[in-house]
């Protein structure tokens, strides 16, 4: 019987690398930033991590004189994956600085651009304009802005004068600038960033601070650099409403039939639980806005009418037709009512807002 040729050492090398797994994909390190841009202080010094997506480095900078960078927990080979990068610049000129990384074991090397420039602008930014009574605070920040209107990448450590000024627009409210009060991070229960809550430790204000409602109306709030070379740097401004979490019930969609009506309710929550607000009312008021006739309507008669005694509405004709609930002194906000010729109780009251809270939204007094 013929024996078998052994196999060649090149067969069993070709065979070893069919067996082994193949070698884990290499992912390259990435920064999470490609361009900071600081601004220029005197007063403060500004930071702003880098940090990679894994490895070890070791930062240098091109111009510590405009942005150094010190590493972050670096360990005992002197590297780390992340990094502080502070504007040191002393010209009140647009300066530009290379941050570079090398990783210790792959070599690889990673960029950032520090821009240090001055603030030429600044604004308040936040998520709405409305506060509610026994709501939660709102979080303001001011965001600021170069000469070509690029956005700092950040403000911490910079300092700012947060003031409660009177709206000379709040009609009907002069005491308007006390309806809005400027809460401290410590004395809320929101966690802060880390630079806010050393600031306040030491009684200063920083970019970013929280505001709650104390009675209703609209106030003003203002916002400046406490810098000395920001003096001529425009305050910025906001103006918010504070108002009462007001009910309009029934607020989902309705259909009426003509000739007949419906009653409505206004309510409001107070210490989380809801009350019934006497109608007709010297702050809040009903009102028919916006009169739609259906195809066959009659230019002479509105689509309903409204009894201010009863807060009730009767449907006159076909057609639509906004019922609204306004405060007198600030702005209103309704659903509309419509009828249709359908042989159906039921008709369409469509709202501007979700569910049953009629949310006060538009500058739009009373008349």
């Amino acid at each position: 019987m013929a024996q078998l040729a052994a196999p060649s050492p090149r067969a069993l090398l070709l065979l070893l690398l069919l067996l082994l797994p193949p070698p884990p994909f290499s992912v390259a390190s990435k920064l999470n930033i490609p361009k900071v841009l600081l601004p220029f202080a005197r007063s403060t010094r500004i930071n702003f991590t880098l940090e990679a997506s894994e490895g070890c480095y070791r930062w240098s900078s091109t111009r510590p004189e405009v942005a150094s960078i010190e590493p972050a927990d670096h360990d005992e080979r002197q590297c780390s994956q992340k990094a502080v990068v502070q504007a040191r610049s002393s010209q009140p000129t647009r300066l530009t600085s290379i941050i570079f990384a090398e990783d210790i074991l792959t070599g690889q090397v990673l960029r950032c651009d520090a821009i240090v420039d001055i603030i030429h602008g600044i604004q308040i930014v936040s998520t709405t304009r409305e506060l509610y009574l026994e709501d939660s605070p709102l979080k303001l920040k001011i965001q600021a802005l170069d000469s070509e209107g690029n956005t700092f990448s950040t403000l911490a450590g910079l300092a700012f004068d947060w003031t409660i000024v009177k709206d000379t627009e709040a009609d009907g409210f002069s005491d308007s600038h006390n309806a809005l009060r400027i809460l401290k991070f410590l004395e809320s229960t929101y966690i802060p960033p880390s630079y806010i809550s050393e600031m306040e430790k030491v009684a200063k204000q920083g970019d970013t601070v929280l505001v709650s409602g104390m009675k209703t109306g609209s106030s003003k709030l203002k916002a400046r650099i406490q810098e000395s070379v920001y003096k001529n740097v425009h305050p910025a401004e906001v103006r918010l409403l504070i108002l009462e979490n007001i009910l309009l019930n029934p607020a989902y969609d309705i259909y009426l039939l003509v000739g007949t009506s419906l009653q409505y309710k206004v309510q409001k929550i107070r210490q989380g639980k809801i009350t019934e607000l006497m109608m007709p009312s010297d702050h809040y008021e009903l009102q028919l806005q916006n009169n739609i006739l259906g195809p066959e309507g009659d230019p002479a008669r509105p689509v309903a009418k409204l009894d201010q005694a009863t807060s009730t509405v009767t449907a006159l004709q076909q057609g639509q037709i906004n019922l609204v609930l306004g405060h007198k002194n600030i702005l209103s906000v309704g659903c509309s009512l419509v009828q249709h010729s359908v042989p159906d109780v039921r008709r369409q009251i469509f709202h501007s807002l979700p569910h049953t809270r009629i949310k006060l939204s538009r500058l739009c007094p009373v008349v």
